[in-house]
Order: C-alpha cells, then structure tokens, then sequence
C-alpha cells in the first residue's frame, strides 16, 4: 500500500512538471510583439542605375505580433527579425508603396510561426531623381590679419576647387558652393590647413545635405600670410658736368612703395631701396629717363609698379658754349714733337649761373695727356681745367683733340 501511495504521487510530480514545462517552455499558443525592426532594402543597385534613389531620411521600421511556441519566440528579437522590401520594383520618382517579406533566424522553422499582425502593412517610400552636379568651394573669411601683413586671398592654393555633388534632385537642385570659413584674426604666418566645407544655397545658407554623397571630405587649403613694408627708392648719384646731387632736383615717381616678404628678408631690405645710379656728367639738359624696378627674390611688390620715372633737373645751374684755343699738352714721350691740329675746341660748361655768366675762353686751359703716345696722328681725351674762381663749374660729355707727335 504504501509503494502504491509513492508511486503515485511521483507520477503526479511528473506530470505536473510536463505540464508546467509545455505551459512556460513549448506553449505552442503564445504571442509575442517585436517593435522598431529595421527594413533591409533589396535592388538598390538596380534603383540606382535607374537614376533614382530613396528620399526618405529615416530607415522605416515596422512592428511584428508574431504567434508560435514560446520555445521559439524567446529566441527572437528586433535584432535578428528581418524585413525586407524589394526596391527593384520601382521605376519612376514619387510615393511608392512596397510589401515586405519577414524572414527569421535559421534555427526557427519558417512555419514554426505565424504573424498575426503587421503595422505598417506596406512600406511607403520618398523615391526621388538622383542627379548629381558640380558646385564651388568658395571660401569666406572671418576677421584680418594685423597691421603690419597682408594675406594674399587672390593667390589661395586649394587642392580641390570643386566639389561633385550626389543625391535627390530637390536637395541637389538647392546647392551651389560649398563653403569654407577661414578666421584670419591675429595670423601672421602662412596657413596651411585641411578644412571641411558646407553645402550652401545661392543665398549662402547651409543645406541639408544628410543624403547628399561628395567626393570629397575636405579641402586642403595654403593661404600666404606675410608681412608688409613700405621703402623710399632712391637713385646713387654720380656727380659731373657742374652739377652734383645737391645742386640738382631728382625725382622719383613713385618715391615709394610697398613690399612683402618673410620675416628674415624684409628685415635685410634697408628702408631705402637704390634703383640705379645717375650720371650727372652724362644730363646736359633737364630730362625724365625710366628705370625698371627689379626687386629681390622673395620680395613681392604689392603696388604692382615695375618702372620708375626719374626725373633731373638743374634750377640753379646755368649752361654756356665757348671756344677754347688755350690747349696744353703733358707728359709727351722724350723725342717727340706734338703739334695740335685742333686749334680751337668747342666745349660746353655747366655750373652756378652767377659763375656760368662770367667765365670766359681765358679762363679755361684744355690739358692734353700724351703718356705712351707713339709717333703718328692721335686722337686723345682732354681735360678741362678751369681757373680756381670758377671752380664749381664743369664740363659736359667728354671733349677729345686731335694732334700729331714727330720725331725730333
């Protein structure tokens, strides 16, 4: 009696536990609901090559109730439920609206479940032209550098000056530059630098672009940031003729100019700049001649001025032409005769116009060097010498005689 009694009672354990384990394990009746299940789109290579593409900015979800043995729905999960929704169907831009296939994990039978319920019940999509198109970079600057340096925004180096430009036509159809901002405030050296940009619209502002495909990232960009100086040219002054620098008027247009460069070469560039020398021996007359303006390497002319007029004049001096017959020769060479064939040189002076209207042929003695002359009809260089009173006046060009030297 009392085995029947244990047995019994083990038999019910048993079936209680078979009941309890169909019931929370198999309970081929449960219901589950799976929220926010991603859609996987299929054929979008196809969609492409139609030229067209999904507008819609968000991936859709639906929600699943699905029916089947609780063994089986506890192994699923939004994660690895998928959806899927055949895009190669659509062939033209608009609303279009799509069935969906649900598929599960591969240790669940396909008909191990049901669906009882879907929402939505179809897929409705944005399906736009795609179109691409190139737009500018274009590049907005933000303060300036400091007084004292220039930054040189015609002359900016960009690896890229476009951009390419992909996605729905009515995004694509807003977008014309795609825009960089430089801060300048406070550079004083070059920048050199990888900048992202913003897709802008003809009026400058941003874009939506989150389905917009560039083929670029960023734009490497170098923008030249040097400092300034200004110079005085000036010309060396050679003085001749009567005349000197400090009884001439030389000027200069421009007098000045503006430069730019490093740190190190402007710091070797005087504050005055010679362009050339002027021989005064050389100018009878007021006159105006150009010297090009060529400047070191490295050194750039901001003013973009490559001549400078010079102009010479002589307010204080005075011009005359005489006629000189006093000829003088010196050092002839030991057993030679010279006889002048010029007896008379014409010769024109410059000097203070009080001493200029004073002077006479008598106070002039043209000199002759006849060092290493040789027997024979010469042709040498004179010198003018005048008599000490009238010692600021001077000769203009170079007067030559002509002699023969004999033997004795």
């Amino acid at each position: 009696m009392k085995n029947k009694v244990l047995t019994a009672l083990f038999s019910l354990a048993v079936a209680f536990g078979l009941w309890l384990y169909v019931i929370t394990v198999v309970s081929p009746g449960s219901e589950a609901t799976f929220y926010n299940i991603p859609v996987v789109f299929q054929g979008e290579g196809e969609l492409t090559n139609r030229g067209l593409m999904i507008a819609s900015e968000d991936t859709p979800t639906v929600t699943l109730k699905i029916a089947g043995n609780r063994s089986d729905l506890n192994n699923l999960n939004s994660s690895n439920i998928t959806v899927i929704a055949d895009v190669s169907k659509i062939w033209e831009a608009g609303t279009a609206t799509l069935d969906y296939t649900v598929s599960y994990p591969g240790n669940i039978r396909e008909d191990a479940l049901s669906i009882i319920s879907k929402s939505p019940g179809k897929i409705e999509l944005d399906v736009e032209e795609r179109i691409n198109k190139t737009v500018n970079v274009v590049v907005d600057y933000i303060g300036s550098v400091p007084e004292g340096f220039i930054c040189d925004k015609d002359n900016i180096e960009m690896d890229i000056s476009t951009i390419r430009v992909t996605g729905p036509k009515p995004v694509v159809d807003q977008i014309e530059s795609a825009r960089i901002q430089v801060d300048l405030s406070g550079k004083t050296q070059t920048i050199s630098d990888r900048f992202t940009y913003t897709l802008c619209d003809k009026d400058g502002n941003p874009v939506d672009a989150q389905m917009i495909e560039t083929n670029a990232e960023a734009v490497n960009i170098v923008l030249t940031i040097q400092r300034v100086k200004t110079i005085q040219l000036v010309v060396e002054v050679k003085d001749g003729g009567g005349a000197t620098a400090q009884t001439s008027t030389i000027t200069l247009d421009p007098a000045s100019i503006t430069v730019s460069g490093s740190e190190s070469l402007l710091e070797t560039l005087d504050s005055q700049y010679v362009i050339g020398t002027i021989d005064l021996g050389m100018i009878q007359e007021d006159t105006e001649q150009v010297i090009a303006l060529e400047l070191p390497d490295g050194i750039t002319n901001e003013t973009g001025i490559n001549e400078v007029k010079v102009k010479v004049e002589f307010p204080q001096l005075g011009t005359k032409t005489l006629q000189v017959n006093r000829l003088q020769a010196r050092n002839v060479p030991e057993g030679l005769n010279v006889e002048f064939i010029t007896q008379n040189l014409e010769i024109k002076i410059r000097g203070p116009k009080a001493q200029v209207e004073a002077i006479t042929a008598n106070d002039v003695t043209v000199v002759v060097d006849f060092t290493g002359a040789e027997s024979g009809t010469i042709k040498l260089k004179a010198e003018v010498v005048f008599d000490a009173e009238f010692g600021d006046v001077g000769v203009l060009g170079s007067p030559s005689v002509t002699a023969t030297l004999t033997e004795e």
